[in-house]
């Protein structure tokens, strides 16, 4: 069965009967556009005999739309004609962007680009201003004249036909495109029905990005898949006026919906008093939270500000999964809840969870549904048992074929074998561990800073940092070597927050509670202006990135307090080095802020992609 079959089953099934809007809020009143399940299947089989009668078949296409309904028509109708559907961010004006979707069209071999008639003009005279518009095609499906959908027919479609390419985010290497079958698809969205309790109906709510897997996945594909409604807006609406999530899963009663964790954190702190009078959260009975690390106080932040609405932690669901296996690997079911405990730090270090009564506050991401779930020392390649950190393998029916046009690549995460042969595996590069059958990730392989013979995890040392002081955002925590491993945090600042104190003493506070909390007597703090901390397109932390962009004089720094080894390297404004606890200005210039919030989604969304 292909996922073709699926959707067209369901629009013969539910007709007009299920429904997907996008909502648009103007000035506070939400404006509604709809397309009935049968409207979806017509206008995909539209678009898919367009695409056949141009030779489409098995070729790539660029997927570049705003948030909206002509983007879910366009990917079916790829699916319906067996064209290769790569989704990415419309890139508008941002460079990075613009950069990242040459770099694609150039790696997935793409012909066509695919997006609406209001950007058609700008995707064309940027395709002509990097050379590629003698090779890639620009068109504008909304303004298409099709055949009718009784011109289309079924190609030859079956569960090992590869259905569309979600090139990861690149949060600790280059972008690459992951390979998903039809078969990927409807095991993934089967795992996903089922967390969520297998309901025969439902009303699912979001505004994530369409080109993230867990947008796509967990939010856009599964009411299809199911046989649900959904009620969904766009990334910029969200992050401008975060209580309109809020007012849309009490507006349409919402049973379930899907985000990150930044997500909640951000309308917990954002949505008024006067926005939360009136509020109904008592439909809302599964709360997915993934695609970054789940924080124990963005949970209590929920259930404070949001309890009286009706919001019941019972609700929250973390989860864990990547590009890679499609979204989801493990999720914790229905109605139970998060699981949340504390282990000795000093154990952590050692690679070891060991339950404290004072310890490390951890939230488990949940139980494998139908995949297998191994740690796996990435030395030796022995499984571990069960309170053991190592690196996190999958298998199973989600896992995808491999990356496009990268064997080598390929066959280093995809094909792991164990020390007794079993596999192959899908190696994240997570580090985790289960206890109880519960899944705990501590982190990415790549990240772990090692001082002194010490393993410490970079988000521990985030989190801690942000609660120094309430003008702290987003942070990156990375090693940098100079004759050792020194300890670099670099930590967005909000100036109007800072309520007095000075930059200098927010910088020392940072230092102080890492020292009391992990034993850091020096280590090097960083305050840069917001949006300083590089971040992908989905809101993860890009330290590797930001590494380079301080080792280069180019992060925005408010102040800086840098040990003697680290200052040596820091490029200074003038070329020199930062003087260790000196202001060092925007030493190097500047960078633009690239998210209207910590974590959120660009205007143009775990995981080595992790949910």
């Amino acid at each position: 069965m292909s996922f073709v079959q699926r959707v067209r089953a369901q629009a013969d099934r539910y007709g007009h009967g299920r429904s997907y809007t996008f909502v648009e809020d103007r000035r506070g009143e939400l404006a509604e556009t709809r397309l009935t399940f049968a409207e979806i299947d017509e206008r995909a089989g539209a678009t898919g005999a367009w695409l056949a009668g141009r030779r489409m078949t098995d070729q790539t296409a660029l997927l570049l739309y705003p948030a909206g309904l002509e983007f879910l028509t366009a990917f079916l109708g790829c699916l319906y004609s067996r064209v290769i559907a790569v989704p990415s961010p419309l890139p508008q004006t941002d460079p990075r962007a613009l950069e990242r979707a040459e770099g694609i069209i150039k790696d997935a071999d793409v012909r066509m680009v695919l997006t609406d008639s209001a950007n058609q003009a700008m995707l064309t005279r940027w395709l002509r201003d990097v050379g590629l518009d003698g090779t890639v095609e620009c068109v504008a499906t909304d303004a298409l004249s099709p055949p009718g959908a009784g011109a289309w027919t079924m190609p030859e479609t079956g569960p090992d036909t590869l259905a569309y390419m979600q090139y990861t985010s690149g949060s600790t290497s280059e972008p690459r495109g992951v390979m998903l079958t039809h078969a990927n698809l409807l095991h993934n969205e089967e795992e996903i029905w089922r967390a969520i309790g297998s309901p025969e109906e439902g009303v699912g709510v979001g505004w994530l990005p369409h080109y993230h897997d867990m947008g796509l996945i967990g939010m856009l594909l599964q009411p299809l898949y199911a046989g649900g409604d959904l009620y969904f807006a766009s990334p910029i609406a969200f992050v401008m006026r975060p209580a309109l999530w809020m007012e849309m899963i009490s507006r349409y009663r919402a049973g379930y919906t899907v985000a990150p964790n930044f997500a909640y954190e951000w309308c917990a702190a954002r949505v008024t008093d006067g926005q939360l009078a009136g509020l109904d959260l008592s439909s809302l009975r599964f709360a997915l939270n993934g695609a970054e690390p789940v924080r124990t106080g963005t949970l209590r932040a929920m259930a404070d500000r949001f309890g009286a609405a009706g919001f019941s932690e019972k609700a929250w669901a973390p989860a864990y999964g990547m590009a890679e296996a499609t979204l989801v690997v493990t999720a914790t079911p229905l109605g139970h809840g998060p699981l949340i405990r504390r282990f000795d730090p000093g154990a952590l270090e050692r690679h070891r969870a060991v339950p404290a009564r004072d310890g490390v506050e951890l939230v488990g991401c949940g139980r494998p549904i139908s995949m297998t779930v191994r740690i796996v020392d990435p030395g030796t390649r022995a499984v571990l048992p069960e309170g053991r950190v190592a690196e996190i393998w999958v298998r199973g029916g989600s896992v995808a074929r491999g990356y496009w046009q990268r064997a080598e690549a390929s066959h280093d995460a995809f094909g792991g074998h164990t020390a007794d042969g079993d596999g192959p595996f899908l190696r994240t590069g997570d580090l985790g561990f289960l206890l109880d059958g519960e899944l705990y990730v501590t982190g990415r392989i790549k990240d772990v800073v090692i001082v002194n013979g010490r393993n410490l995890y970079p988000q521990d040392l985030e989190e801690a940092a942000r609660r120094a002081h309430p003008s702290l955002g987003a942070a990156a925590a990375f090693g940098i070597e100079a004759a050792g491993e020194h300890v670099v945090l670099v930590q967005e600042v909000r100036r109007q927050r800072l309520d007095g104190a000075g930059a200098e003493e927010v910088a020392r506070r940072v230092q102080g509670e890492l020292a009391r909390a992990f034993g850091l007597p020096s280590m090097s703090v960083v305050l840069v202006e917001r949006g300083g901390v590089g971040k992908t397109t989905s809101g993860k932390i890009q330290r590797s990135r930001t590494r380079d962009l301080l080792l280069t004089g180019t992060l925005p720094v408010v102040h800086a307090e840098l040990t003697p080894a680290v200052a040596g390297l820091v490029p200074a404004a003038g070329g020199g080095a930062v003087p260790a606890g000196d202001d060092a200005g925007a030493a190097g210039g500047t960078v633009p802020a690239a998210d209207a919030v910590p974590g959120a989604v660009p205007a143009a969304h775990a995981v080595p992609e992790g949910v």
